[in-house]
């Protein structure tokens, strides 16, 4: 199953692992906290109504690059939108990916930190993640899908978690359904769009799929529809423990509800939580970076991405520690919200509305022939 497939190529079934593995990151821990602020008691509304936006774009950018398969992502952009405006977005790409692969890195530094490293410097934890990813993005797609697939199964421990207060839970706390109106409740997803930010590598990976079959775009679909019940399914059970008033002063949600239950065997099941965790999040990272610097592969025509990933990984190293502390990091995400709206939404509907225009354009000319 490993070594079917060469550097360069990845198997259908990695590439929806990829999709889920950079879409569950530091997100999930706390979520609930950020979109409960605006939404209150209707913020697991919002984190739905945000994954099925994503599901649809999703779709749109596998459509679209499906009607390209022998062409790269450089080739095909270069197709619909010509070589400048190409240009302009892969660099635009690239920059955006360091910044997002640089704020979930210190997330997870700062998680670890607080929860199992207090007396560790941060920049020590920053400098064995930046390490890992470069020694696994410096060979290429296949080594991080390979590594990606491996990671994938520490996933299911995790899933089982999210129900483990049930018991405790009260659905008062998410009374009256739809109170704070439609308004709100779609205000609230926008805080979601950098959780699920990830999904727009499918515009670019794609082309690198080997063994494509007519079933990628349902299953890739399925695959963040997965990852939107995962989360819709999180907020909702934290705020019918806590309550959303609550909710509002926890740092990391997840790790609090998972705090209340006592278990015979295992003490601490927040500490069993967080070691899978932790891998996940490092495969989002490892995922993140190597897409930035394929798409500058791509875009300078070199044989590999081996050398951005040495040029650039010291810059990630060093914007991972521009925070100065939560709050900063947390206005920094809400920007990269807003940049994924471009890639991940924008972006796809103006190469859909130029394929149907050159689409035509060619069928045109074919008859015409």
């Amino acid at each position: 199953m490993f070594n079917k497939y060469t550097k360069g190529q990845i198997t259908a079934i990695q590439f929806y692992i990829v999709i889920i593995s950079i879409m569950i990151g530091t997100g999930i821990l706390n979520l609930a906290t950020q979109v409960t602020k605006i939404s209150m008691q209707d913020a697991w509304i919002s984190v739905l109504i945000a994954g099925i936006l994503v599901c649809i774009f999703t779709y749109l950018s596998i459509f679209i690059a499906s009607h390209f398969d022998e062409m790269t992502f450089f080739q095909y952009f270069s197709y619909l939108l010509s070589k400048p405006v190409t240009y302009v977005i892969s660099i635009l790409y690239f920059i955006y990916s360091l910044v997002v692969t640089s704020a979930v890195l210190r997330s997870l530094a700062d998680m670890i930190s607080t929860w199992f490293l207090p007396r560790t410097p941060l920049w020590v934890i920053i400098l064995i993640a930046i390490l890992t990813a470069v020694n696994l993005t410096k060979d290429g797609i296949t080594i991080v899908a390979r590594f990606s697939q491996i990671l994938f199964y520490t996933l299911f421990p995790m899933l089982p978690l999210i129900l483990v207060s049930i018991n405790k839970l009260s659905l008062l706390n998410v009374m009256p359904v739809g109170g704070t109106g439609f308004a709100t409740i779609a205000e609230g997803a926008l805080p979601s769009v950098f959780t699920y930010a990830g999904y727009e590598i499918v515009l670019f990976i794609y082309p690198l799929i080997a063994n494509k079959n007519k079933n990628i775009v349902k299953t890739s679909v399925l695959c963040v529809f997965m990852v939107t019940l995962i989360y819709t399914l999180t907020v909702f059970t934290q705020i019918a423990l806590f309550g959303y008033q609550e909710l509002q002063t926890i740092l990391y949600p997840t790790i609090n509800y998972l705090d209340v239950v006592d278990f015979l065997i295992i003490e601490r099941i927040e500490v069993f939580f967080s070691i899978f965790w932790i891998y996940t999040v490092i495969a989002t990272i490892i995922i993140q970076f190597f897409v930035g610097t394929y798409v500058l592969q791509k875009t300078f025509s070199t044989s590999s991405n081996g050398i951005f990933v040495y040029i650039f990984s010291p810059v990630v190293f060093f914007l991972s520690l521009y925070p100065k502390n939560a709050m900063m990091l947390g206005s920094i995400k809400e920007y990269i919200g807003y940049a994924n709206l471009f890639f991940g939404i924008a972006l796809p509907l103006i190469l859909l509305l130029m394929f149907l225009v050159r689409g035509r354009k060619v069928k045109i000319d074919e008859k015409k022939k």
